[in-house]
């Protein structure tokens, strides 16, 4: 039984491949991925390119959003995904390594709304 409203995840991903974060294609490729590979609904994106280098981008879901904000000069990225529907973690760390060549990843997860009783869609 389901105990909270959503799951907060952030991946804090460390020793990238700076060019991998530096502009828009690679990023949004890599957030288009996860969306894809956990199966959520995208509502709409948008995607800022900082100058010299370094995104921000934001996929907003039925179920919520991906976000992701890169930092190349300090081969960095800070993920996160905020989703109704349950998801592998541990996938999403394995995407990022690969997409990004990052050999460490720091995962943190909240539940959202624990405190909320939540009844199951089939019974409203």
């Amino acid at each position: 039984m389901k105990t909270s409203l959503g799951t907060h995840i952030t991946w804090d991903v460390y020793n990238c491949n700076a060019e991998s974060l530096s502009f828009i294609p690679k990023v949004k490729e890599v957030l288009n991925a996860i969306v894809e590979e956990l199966q959520l609904s995208k509502v709409n994106e948008s995607f800022k390119q900082f100058e010299p280098i370094g995104v921000t981008g934001f996929i907003l879901l039925e179920e919520s959003h991906v976000s992701i904000h890169s930092w190349p000069e300090h081969q960095f990225a800070a993920v996160d995904i905020f989703s109704c529907k349950p998801f592998d973690a541990e996938k999403i760390q394995k995407l990022l390594m690969s997409s990004f060549n990052s050999d460490k990843v720091i995962i943190k997860q909240i539940e959202r709304g624990e405190a909320i009783n939540v009844i199951s869609p089939d019974l409203i």
